[in-house]
């Protein structure tokens, strides 16, 4: 895998569409934007909803997009519970590794 700005596999793409897929399930009709922040290793995920602390952040390691195929990557979101965690991490960045998921001041 070669992870950063641009992606270079199909698998790849693939992975960050999986993710995409279950945050726009998870707050339907936001806006998702993202983009790789090599400091982190980290693709980071925006979503801007319309109700009160309308933006969130899902920062997922490269570890965890390699961890999982893109048919089990919602399901391995889902049991990490990401979804939850987003919405009550008022102000705070979600943090999702292989090790689980954590919230971390903006």
């Amino acid at each position: 895998m070669a992870w950063g700005p641009d992606t270079n596999t199909e698998d790849e793409m693939e992975k960050l569409a999986a993710v995409r897929g279950y945050l726009q399930e998870q707050f339907q009709g936001a806006s998702i934007r993202d983009s790789y922040d090599a400091g982190r290793m980290a693709q980071v995920f925006r979503i801007e909803t319309d109700d009160v602390g309308g933006l969130r952040d899902a920062v997922v390691s490269t570890e965890f997009l390699e961890e999982y195929s893109p048919g089990k990557m919602g399901k391995a979101l889902t049991g990490l519970r990401v979804a939850e965690h987003l919405r009550s991490a008022k102000g705070k960045e979600v943090l999702v590794t292989s090790w689980g998921v954590e919230e971390r001041e903006d």
